[in-house]
């Protein structure tokens, strides 16, 4: 659908629903692998510490892949013909090599000893546990970086639901392998689920290849048209801000892991970590899909009018179910059941979650007034907000552990802090503009003979 006949239509909540849940499934789907892979590590021996590590490994290794990440965006935005194809491709090869230089020196090298013991204070035997893990995954971030730039290719070419069934193979895999080992062999629970995101990503970005294979040769037949040839630097210049805003957000996670492992029950604190932080993504993804529907039906007064007032009600939506979720028996059946977590982790799960039932809402605006000011231009003041927020978030966790408030506690009060902080910023900045969308949406409007 073009811009103009998605501007004649009439948006109604019915059609903003029905365009959100698409992408909302996607997102949920992502966030299903981390919960399907700890309920069969919390169900392996010595389950805390493989938890632990596992969470160590699972964020270091998105750490790691951060200049990967919005290669979907890059290739999406900047594939336009045979020349921009060839220099995007060899621009992702580079970052992919670079990418896993990195993860072999963390995986093989006393690299990883600095960055846990030394930076992050993790205990010795949970770094032993890390290590067999990041070295099964050393190509996990040259998998992610050769997916996305192909799924930025589908996207460009309108083929999305491409995309979504990629994940679905992805989930299966991972889930596949994670039960069969778990099952079947005695292989500690860490090393299980750095093998089943391996295989799950691997999979993933063969079916992208092979799927993208048709828009791929459309590019390479494509002559170079009157568009400036691409060159390296305008690829770089467009890629870093993406990825500075992705470190920017990934950070957040092993600066909180960080705090926890000052804690007297340090072991404890690390592995309901990854737990309570899965919870609130999978709460939370919803939000998180919410900003391509904002910049893809935003065309007029009448379309932001009613994505304002869905907005609100399905922030307020998902933050109610994320409260009944974690004030019901809804959580002991998904720590008991589901999960199988160890009984003393149970409280900790508890009060983490609880205290971040704020965090659906404050994705939702967050993801709104982020959409708004990228329609009209104003990018800067995201990655200003974000880093604020990062402030915020990282002071408050680090200053209530050392006042001696409880670790679970302090790291989801500064995510909801953080984010308050950032949403303050974001709706300053938008308020400012003058009519900021009027513009925008006048240069939607069909000229005379269109």
């Amino acid at each position: 659908m073009t811009q103009h006949s998605m501007k004649d239509n009439v948006v109604t909540y019915r059609k903003v629903l029905l365009f959100w849940l698409p992408l909302a499934f996607s997102w949920l789907l992502m966030t299903f692998e981390g919960p399907w892979i700890q309920g069969v590590i919390a169900r392996k021996p010595d389950s805390e510490t493989q938890l632990a590590a596992f969470g160590l490994i699972f964020s270091l290794q998105v750490l790691i892949e951060t200049p990967v990440i919005m290669l979907l965006a890059t290739s999406s935005a900047l594939s336009r013909n045979h020349q921009a194809y060839r220099v995007l491709w060899r621009f992702m090869m580079g970052i992919n090599i670079l990418v896993t230089v990195i993860a072999l020196l963390m995986a093989f090298t006393p690299l990883l000893d600095f960055y846990l013991g030394n930076l992050l204070n993790i205990p010795e035997h949970i770094i032993e546990a890390t290590r067999p893990g990041m070295q099964i995954m050393v190509l996990w971030s040259a998998f992610i970086g050769y997916r996305r730039f192909h799924q930025g290719i589908l996207i460009r070419n309108g083929k999305t639901r491409y995309v979504g069934y990629g994940t679905v193979i992805r989930i299966l895999v991972s889930g596949g392998v994670a039960i069969g080992l778990g099952a079947i062999t005695q292989v500690a629970g860490a090393v299980i689920g750095a093998y089943a995101l391996i295989l799950a990503v691997g999979a993933e970005a063969i079916y992208t290849y092979f799927v993208s294979r048709p828009d791929v040769k459309r590019l390479l037949d494509t002559i170079r048209d009157k568009v400036k040839p691409l060159t390296y630097r305008d690829a770089l210049k467009f890629h870093i801000p993406l990825a500075a805003t992705s470190v920017i957000t990934l950070l957040i996670r092993p600066f909180i892991e960080r705090g926890l492992a000052e804690m007297p029950d340090a072991t404890q604190a690390l592995a309901a970590w990854p737990i309570v932080f899965s919870i609130m993504l999978l709460m939370r993804s919803g939000g998180m899909a919410y900003q391509e529907v904002v910049i893809s039906l935003n065309q007029s007064q009448q379309h932001h009018e009613i994505l304002r007032g869905f907005t609100l009600r399905l922030g307020f939506g998902l933050s109610i179910f994320m409260a009944i979720f974690a004030f019901t028996p809804m959580i002991a059946f998904y720590n008991n059941v589901i999960l199988d977590v160890p009984e003393n982790l149970h409280d900790l799960v508890l009060l983490g979650t609880q205290a971040g039932i704020m965090i659906p809402l404050l994705t939702t605006l967050q993801s709104y007034l982020r959409a708004l000011l990228m329609l009209t231009d104003k990018t800067s003041p995201i990655y200003q907000a974000m880093i604020l927020g990062f402030v915020v978030t990282i002071v408050t966790v680090w200053g209530g552990i050392s006042l001696g408030l409880h670790g679970i506690l302090t790291a989801s009060l500064g995510l909801t802090f953080g984010q308050i902080v950032e949403l303050a910023f974001l709706y300053f900045v938008y308020q400012r503009q003058t009519n900021p969308l009027a513009q925008y949406w006048q240069s939607l409007t069909p000229s005379v003979g269109d």
